[in-house]
């Protein structure tokens, strides 16, 4: 049950991801959730939190064998709690689950990230490209069984960057925890943080933000884990969480990579920062693009796009 007074789960479910999990996962007093949209950072965060909770720079083994995306259907129950249970120190575990549907704990601490959303269609694209698909729905089955013919299934999206782009504006699928299928279900997911961000334990940053001033974002980070910062070793962990030093790790760094689910682990981490989704799109598109996400994300469609600088 949630902590959090007046607060009703909603499920997300879908092929990939169930978040009724989370009903069934016991929680520690100072566990950290990083709840993200898909292609909005989450590798990157998990490694800044991992550094600065086990106080290395190294973590020593694949990202996904200490924080695992709890509500993925590739791994049962017994397999994701089973893991989280033997941990020793503090966890911080994965979630693409929308705020509304993981239950609060006031000593819980939620780390929540958000990007532009036209750069997440397009790492969305390589993405897909990159993955594993047949090797990814035979360990659902196998983990978690037959799919319920009644869980919404994206459908197919256009083959090129541009109409892909212009698709992923006005998708309108439901969210099922593992997208965003669609700027609607981006918005429905960064809407549950912007209306959270209030909370003394729910931290809003922002991928803009992080790739302008990594180091100032990692302060903000131990501040809300409430972690100490040694300055004379500080540099090292900065350098550790840059995105060239992340690809080449990309064995350890790529989430899942030990299970063969991507083509190249390298290319998880083809292409950070801004995209150029701006020579994609017509102006017309842009305008459609900036009144859709106002409309879908009411007061977080400039916190979406800007970061700090739209709270």
């Amino acid at each position: 049950m949630s902590e959090v007074e007046g607060l009703h789960l909603r499920r997300y479910q879908g092929f990939m991801a169930d978040s009724a999990r989370w009903e069934r996962f016991t929680f520690r007093p100072d566990d950290v959730v990083i709840s993200t949209p898909s292609k909005c950072g989450t590798t990157w965060m998990q490694n800044i939190v991992g550094m600065l909770l086990l106080d290395r720079t190294d973590l020593g083994a694949p990202i996904s064998t200490f924080s695992p995306w709890l509500d993925m259907l590739i791994r049962d129950d017994a397999e994701v709690f089973g893991l989280l249970e033997r941990q020793a120190h503090r966890r911080f575990i994965k979630t693409h689950t929308p705020l509304d549907g993981v239950p609060r704990h006031e000593s819980v601490t939620y780390i929540a990230v958000a990007r532009h959303p036209l750069d997440v269609a397009l790492s969305d694209w390589d993405h897909c490209e990159n993955a594993q698909h047949d090797r990814a729905v035979a360990m659902r089955v196998a983990a978690s069984g037959p799919v319920d013919a009644d869980l919404p299934v994206p459908g197919p999206s256009p083959d090129d960057r541009g109409d892909f782009l212009r698709w992923f504006i006005d998708n309108g699928e439901p969210p099922t925890g593992s997208g965003p299928n669609g700027l609607a279900d981006y918005c429905q997911q960064i809407r549950t943080y912007w209306e959270a961000r209030h909370a003394p334990n729910v931290h809003l940053f922002h991928y803009g933000d992080m790739s302008a001033d990594l180091d100032a974002q990692m302060r903000r980070v131990a501040t809300a884990l409430k972690v100490e910062i040694d300055e004379d070793r500080w540099p090292a962990f900065v350098g550790a969480a840059e995105f060239i030093s992340m690809r080449s790790r990309a064995n350890e760094m790529a989430p899942d990579a030990n299970l063969g689910i991507w083509v190249s682990p390298e290319e998880f981490f083809r292409s950070g920062g801004t995209r150029d989704w701006d020579v994609l799109l017509s102006a017309h598109d842009v305008t459609h693009f900036q009144e859709r996400l106002e409309e879908l994300a009411g007061h977080a469609a400039d916190w979406a796009i800007s970061g700090a600088r739209g709270e």
